[in-house]
């Protein structure tokens, strides 16, 4: 199908465009109809809920409107519904064209107008100037690229966000050690940072399976496999939202990558945001070297290579610092880990915290939280988090004596 960037195109509802089929545990997707528009693929889940761990701590001292039973609601799972789509066309930023000229709807998601649709109320949608003219530009330029192998789109408007890689983009990996086939491959934008890719290696998807999609450019996929969010605050799909960073359920069996630098890393890590112009913590100084006096290895993530990164956290049994992506790295460590998490006042969404805890959960472990408050006149001009808070030392010194006492 050759894409006409002046048509106007039908959104096309996974649910009501694709043939519902019912999936279990090594489906094979090979015995699917080649010859239709594709599939829904269904995994129904086989829990209704996932049991959540009292936090460690909850000092809420300076925001006493923040309610500890929110650590403990148990995550909803739900269905696993997995769009399939025969000879589909992936175009741009990540919008997937069907055989019959539409548009399917589990690539829009909510980013419509981010990914240059002006939408209708009747289900259709046109393509705005900038769409239109990066569709011209690739056709009259032959940045069009043809994939004969069945394919997983992992893709998100904030792939190049470290939270949103770990949250939103390697949790679909999940989709892979559902499936029969070994030799599907992963597709990602051109743009991911290479650090990601090692991330993703490390988990079973080395550099031969990775096919680069130009977000300036057109794609087509002989099949391609399009999967939701695994995981929402609240809830996930299938089963444990975090499944592919646990020991065995990486799909090639192997123990530990083959990434891992020789030693053994710390057991305490603390993830600094020095340097970081939003939500700046006023006393961190003074906060690392409390941690430090417990035997914590201060780090700024963002200075480690993706190697370094493993390494660091591949043995991390207590992860600590403010709330930031930094702390998602304990997803990579071996152990059952805790973390210990200084809460800012105001966050993008109301109770981000509790992800946190979710995230530690999923792999036996909890997290316990020390809340702060906003240093007076310190909100700047930057928007609603530019300001600079602070933690009470003393609390804080109180509640790590008794996580994590120094070791003599």
């Amino acid at each position: 199908m050759v894409i006409d960037p002046h048509a106007e195109y039908g959104i096309a509802a996974s649910r009501k465009h694709l043939q519902r089929v019912k999936g279990s545990p090594g489906f094979a997707i090979d015995a699917l109809d080649p010859s239709g528009r594709g599939v829904l693929l269904q995994f129904p889940a086989p829990v209704d809920q996932l049991p959540q761990p009292a936090p460690l701590c909850f000092d809420r001292h300076w925001q006493p409107h923040h309610d500890p039973s929110l650590c403990e609601t148990p995550l909803r799972v739900g269905t696993l519904n997995v769009s399939i789509v025969n000879d589909a066309q992936l175009v741009g930023p990540g919008l997937v064209f069907t055989r019959d000229g539409m548009i399917l709807d589990k690539s829009i998601g909510r980013h419509a107008e981010r990914f240059g649709l002006a939408t209708g109320p009747d289900q259709t949608c046109r393509l705005t100037d900038g769409l239109t003219g990066l569709i011209e530009s690739a056709q009259r330029g032959g940045a069009v690229s043809t994939h004969e192998r069945d394919a997983l789109l992992l893709s998100d408007p904030a792939t190049r966000h470290f939270g949103m890689w770990v949250l939103k983009c390697l949790p679909k990996l999940r989709v892979l050690t559902l499936l029969a086939e070994a030799g599907i491959d992963v597709v990602v934008p051109a743009d991911v940072p290479d650090k990601f890719l090692v991330l993703m290696e490390s988990l079973g998807v080395g550099p031969k399976r990775v096919v680069f999609h130009d977000p300036q450019g057109i794609s087509s996929y002989r099949r391609l496999i399009v999967p939701p969010k695994i995981y929402r605050p609240g809830s996930s799909r299938y089963g444990n939202p975090f499944e592919v960073f646990c020991t065995g359920a990486r799909w090639d069996h192997r123990p530990v990558s083959r990434l891992a630098l020789p030693g053994q890393g710390p057991e305490r890590v603390y993830v600094s945001r020095r340097g970081n112009r939003r939500r700046r913590l006023a006393n961190e100084k003074a906060v690392e070297q409390l941690f430090a006096r417990h035997g914590f290895r201060i780090i700024e993530p963002s200075a480690l290579s993706a190697v370094e990164t493993l390494a660091m956290f591949r043995d991390c049994e207590l992860v600590a610092g403010p709330l930031g992506s930094g702390l998602y790295n304990i997803l990579f460590s071996r152990r059952a880990p805790r973390a210990l998490v200084l809460t800012p006042p105001v966050t993008k969404f109301e109770n981000l915290f509790v992800t946190m805890h979710h995230v530690c959960s999923a792999k036996g472990g909890r997290a316990g939280f020390v809340f702060g408050r906003t240093v007076d006149g310190s909100v700047g001009e930057g928007g609603v988090f530019d300001y600079t808070w602070e933690i009470e030392m003393g609390r804080l010194s109180d509640t790590l004596a008794a996580l994590a006492p120094p070791r003599g």
